[in-house]
């Protein structure tokens, strides 16, 4: 028996992973890194999170449904420091400050994902 609610938080880390945008007008190497590591953590832990639910009743679904929004949101605004039609240097850095403490809690929510599956990632 699946455990359906593990098993659906999977596929949502898998279905962000797998949304995640690629470059965009404007190349930038900070950018693509920063999308290389949420598309990784994502489909990791999303697998991760499919094994588990293939074998485990229970769990808890919300850390890992917590850090596919919060991926979403990252990539949402890499977006629009990306695409934005008229260059705005500090808009760009404000943009900048809050992905960079995004990310800060990304860490944290990798870390709670993980301890939700028992596994290191």
């Amino acid at each position: 028996m699946t455990n359906t609610a593990m098993d659906d938080a999977g596929r949502c880390l898998l279905s962000v992973a797998w949304n995640i945008r690629t470059g965009g007008p404007r190349a930038d190497p900070r950018a693509d890194e920063v999308r290389e590591r949420l598309r990784k953590v994502c489909r990791e832990l999303g697998h991760a999170a499919c094994r588990f639910a293939a074998g485990e009743p229970g769990g808890d679904p919300v850390p890992l449904l917590r850090l596919a929004d919060r991926a979403y949101e990252v990539d949402t605004l890499l977006l629009l420091v990306g695409t934005s039609l008229i260059p705005d240097a500090g808009r760009d850095a404000r943009w900048w400050g809050e992905i960079e403490r995004l990310m800060g809690e990304v860490d944290g929510m990798v870390g709670a994902a993980s301890a939700a599956l028992c596994v290191a990632v």
